[in-house]
């Protein structure tokens, strides 16, 4: 440790468990701790003052934040989701005139997705249906999308082979997009839809 003489001004060093109020100067003045100097380049820690800045930059963030949750809630108040979510839709389907079990029919088909987001992986599956119900359908196949955009439209007109075992008679086409449920829609209710005529199977 070292310690200056408070009278002439003479410097000594202590050791680390010596005190300086057990020595005195060859003058008589009293030796004391000499204070440490603080390096040029190391100015004093002043406590950081928020500058008017920054506190108006983090006002201006936070009510760009509010409007923004504002405009989001008024979409989905205003159009119940459909806007804002994904929402997918079959608009058509095409079911030929004729078919022969075994051989193979191509189904002329448009599926939409009416939201804003893009909707991510879904199946659509193809069945059979007597009547415009999903009773006694018959498994045609299905198809899988990869993404549909918000606002996009498809046109897969996927080709399937007609099971050897369907009952001869007239059918209908049934379409249902997002089969296995793993889309949550704004609308959940019109994932399907039939083809308008019926197809002959011979």
């Amino acid at each position: 440790m070292k310690v200056k003489c408070s009278e002439c001004g003479k410097e000594y060093q202590l050791k680390s468990d010596e005190k300086p109020s057990d020595f005195q100067c060859t003058c008589g003045g009293e030796l004391k701790p000499e204070k440490q100097a603080l390096p040029e380049n190391e100015p004093l820690n002043k406590p950081d003052k928020p500058s008017s800045g920054s506190i108006f930059n983090d006002w201006k963030k936070q009510y760009l934040i509010l409007i923004t949750a504002f405009i989001l809630v008024f979409l989905v108040i205003a159009f119940d989701g459909a806007v804002v979510f994904e929402d997918l839709v079959v608009t058509n389907v095409t079911a030929p005139s004729s078919g022969v079990g075994g051989n193979e029919i191509t189904l002329n088909t448009t599926i939409k997705n009416n939201g804003f987001l893009s909707s991510g992986g879904f199946n659509v599956t193809f069945q059979l249906t007597p009547e415009q119900s999903s009773n006694n359908s018959i498994f045609l196949g299905k198809i899988r999308v990869s993404n549909l955009g918000g606002g996009e439209t498809m046109q897969p007109d996927p080709t399937f082979t007609i099971p050897t075992n369907v009952t001869p008679g007239n059918y209908y086409i049934r379409v249902v997009i997002d089969s296995n449920k793993e889309i949550s829609e704004s609308n959940e209710n019109n994932n399907e839809m039939y083809s308008s005529t019926k197809i002959t199977i011979k």
